[in-house]
This record gives structure tokens, sequence and C-alpha cells, in this order.
């Protein structure tokens, strides 16, 4: 399969993913797209995550043995190499759930939601972000989302702007901006600091 539409040098170097770590697709005739649903694994991933297993002895990281603590670090390796790959400052904390679903059910459970605050939601958006609205609301807090406008399926920032300023900056508001979103449809974007599409009132 060639990959078309991208710069010379992105081209090739997909092409050159594609054919390493991800020839099966080709090897069995796949195109993939869910990547909402379920990302592929490489299988560079593959043979390293084999690799860490085969050669390390690691328990359960919540107690107190040799092999407990080896996972342990393991762990917070993980922990802090999340927020610093999104070049998050200290003020980021990286809390691992099972998948999604329950990460954003932690947010709806756990926000300050009160009467007078916004919950912002872009219209495109992760369906467990929809039921954040449920604990929002149920709090008092006004429910917006900004609109996709098209035809190119994108969230101007005219409006996002608009939307935000229209909050009260004194409540505790809460944005949920699609990441995969702005990755995929504004690269320019990429090297944004992230307390850019994170707004909360302190």
């Amino acid at each position: 399969m060639s990959i078309i539409a991208l710069e010379p040098v992105g081209r090739a170097l997909l092409e050159e993913l594609r054919a390493t770590d991800y020839a099966r697709l080709d090897a069995e005739g796949h195109v993939y797209l869910d990547f909402m649903g379920a990302a592929l694994h490489a299988t560079s991933q593959l043979e390293e995550h084999l690799r860490l297993l085969d050669e390390d002895v690691l328990g359960n990281p919540h107690s107190a043995s040799p092999t407990s603590k080896a996972s342990a670090a393991l762990v917070e390796r993980t922990r802090a190499a999340v927020p610093s790959f999104f070049g998050a400052g200290p003020e980021y904390a990286c809390i691992f759930t099972a998948n999604a679903t329950g990460a954003l059910r932690l947010v709806g459970e756990s926000y300050p939601f009160a009467p007078g605050a916004t919950f912002l939601a872009t219209a495109d958006n992760h369906n467990s972000v929809n039921g954040i609205r449920e604990y929002a609301g149920t709090k008092g807090a006004d429910v917006v989302y900004a609109p996709i406008d098209m035809p190119d399926l994108r969230v101007s920032d005219a409006s996002l702007e608009w939307h935000l300023r229209a909050a009260d900056p004194t409540a505790r508001n809460l944005l949920a901006f699609p990441l995969r979103a702005l990755l995929k449809t504004c690269p320019e974007r990429r090297n944004a600091p992230l307390s850019r599409y994170f707004w909360s009132a302190q």
C-alpha cells in the first residue's frame, strides 16, 4: 500500500514503519482504520516487551520484595515518561486506568462542577466524554458544545475562543478537547503547550 498526500520524508518514514513494524497488514491485505477503538501494536513493541518479561523478574508493584520494587520502578518511570512526552510540567499527573472510558468516568465523578461553571466539549469527542455532561449537569454546571465547521470537520479557533471567553473565569470550568483531533487535523499545533488546550479555573 502506498501512503500519499504527505511530504516525501513523511511518506518514506511511514512506508518504512509499515514494512517493519506493521508488515502483517500487507501480508494479510489489511487497511486498519479503527484507531479510536484500539491502536495496533508495533512488532518492535512486542519484541521489546518480550525481552523485558524474559530478562526481568517482576512482581506486584504494591509490595516490598525485590521483584515488586523492580515493577514499581518501571511503573514510576512510565508515569514520568508520559507527561514528558507531551511537554507537560509538574502540575500534571499521570494516572493509569484500564481504558479511556474508565479515565473519563474518574474525571466526571471527581471534578468539582458547580452552578455557574461550564463544561465545554467539542462536538467530535470520545463517547465517554459525552458522559461527563451528566455529572456536570447534575451538579448544576452549564454544558456547552463547540460546533464542528463544515466541510473540513474542524472546530475553528474563533469558535473555541468565543466559548472559552463566554464562561465565568472564576468558576471551576472544564474543557474536553480531543487530542487525536488536534494531532490529526491541525499538525501545525503539535508543538503548542498543553496549557493552550487544558482550561480550568484554579
